[in-house]
């Protein structure tokens, strides 16, 4: 991709793009309105299931902390944009005549990026600079036949493996998810040059195929890989392909989507299991993360989140100390008890993996909870009972 990039983009002095895994930026979203379905994967193939996002004024209590400015995601490090300001930047982008005025919005945004959207960006930078009166969407185009034909690749390729790993169940199911991934290769073929084959399809046929497999542990295996068919949100050529015949506006907005602060329930509103505890609709149990983040998380239990995502606990840690600093000038006004209660959700949903430092924050725990609502006061209280107990185990194991 690198090298078809530079060649298309010919005289172009683009720095070559780095190489990014899949992995690394997997949670990225579409941002669909929020009477969208999603597909939400759980632990096993046995509970897919389909869902309506959370909504409904669920998160009106975290609102205190969308007001924020210069935070950082607990989960993927970036500063998040507030969601106050993403209309002010799509009016302006709205009033943007060409390529180059809407870069030079853009440009203030960069470091807020996710590291696909970054990649996209670098792209269109390079096309700017011989192409100033362009626009966004025309640099796409041209790269989208290349595209097209790279993402089908990538698809086949990965259909390909799905095959591989039926072969080790028995003949009768292994020839129905041949038949499977046959049907959709063809849908790949046929699709529209804009249209994404949507990984859930086939997600949904292997679960209806091999739900009571004894072999579940392949199952489980090949349902993984399936879910790596490229997707415009977190592949290049998948996001060329679908974008390619959108307006210069909404391409250039959706670059920064992503990165627009939300609510995040610490402890699922819906666990996956109904043996969890649901997390409660306050402040005690949101903290703000990136959208794309807080929906691939979805309902993944804090611990296994982390198994994933090896860096979330040093994010978390920015995450607050960027909360402090706004405590410290002034800013959520009678909310001084959130660190210390966040810490104790965060080390108690994590199993002990996030222990926050507040040495930096000004405020004893006797001055930060003065004012604080009884029912906060409740949980904290709750809380730290619990983590008593982690925090021995955890003793133990050391």
């Amino acid at each position: 991709m690198n090298l078809f990039i530079n060649k298309l983009l010919s005289n172009i002095p683009v720095t070559p793009l780095p190489m990014l895994s899949k992995s690394s930026y997997s949670y990225s979203t579409a941002l669909q309105g929020p009477d969208k379905d999603t597909f939400q994967k759980t632990k096993a193939p046995s509970e897919i299931c389909f869902t309506g996002r959370r909504g409904n004024g669920s998160t009106k209590k975290g609102d205190v902390l969308k007001e924020l400015d210069n935070i950082t995601c607990p989960y993927s490090g970036i500063k998040m944009i507030p969601s106050k300001n993403m209309d002010r930047i799509e009016a302006r982008l709205a009033k943007c005549a060409n390529i180059h005025e809407r870069m030079n919005v853009l440009e203030v945004y960069r470091p807020c990026m996710q590291n696909l959207e970054k990649e996209v960006f670098q792209v269109l930078k390079g096309y700017e600079i011989n192409n100033p009166n362009g626009s966004i969407n025309e640099c796409l185009q041209v790269l989208k036949p290349e595209c097209l034909t790279e993402l089908r690749l990538d698809q086949f390729k990965v259909l390909d493996d799905v095959d591989k790993i039926s072969n080790k169940l028995d003949s009768k199911t292994a020839y129905k998810i041949r038949k499977a991934t046959t049907d959709a290769r063809t849908k790949i073929i046929e699709d529209k040059q804009d249209q994404i084959f949507k990984r859930k399809d086939l997600l949904a046929n292997i679960h209806d195929i091999t739900k009571d497999h004894p072999r579940q542990d392949v199952v489980a295996e090949m349902w993984a890989t399936a879910d790596n068919l490229p997707k415009s949100t977190n592949d290049f050529n998948a996001f060329v392909v679908k974008y390619a015949n959108r307006t210069p506006q909404e391409i250039a907005a959706r670059l920064l989507r992503p990165s627009v602060a939300s609510i995040e329930h610490i402890r699922p509103a819906n666990p996956n299991s109904s043996k969890i505890e649901a997390g409660a609709n306050d402040l005690s149990n949101f903290m703000l993360a990136s959208r794309d983040w807080n929906s691939g998380r979805g309902n993944t239990p804090l611990p296994q989140f982390i198994k994933e995502h090896p860096n979330v606990p040093k994010y978390t840690q920015r995450y607050i100390n960027d909360i402090i600093k706004a405590i410290h000038k002034g800013l959520l006004e009678d909310c001084d008890w959130y660190p210390y209660v966040i810490k104790e959700r965060l080390y108690n949903e994590s199993d002990g993996m996030i222990d926050l430092n507040l040495e930096n924050y000004k405020k004893t725990k006797e001055e930060a909870f003065k004012h604080v609502p009884d029912d906060i006061l409740e949980t904290y209280n709750e809380l730290a009972e619990k983590n008593s107990v982690i925090r021995e185990m955890n003793l133990s194991h050391a």
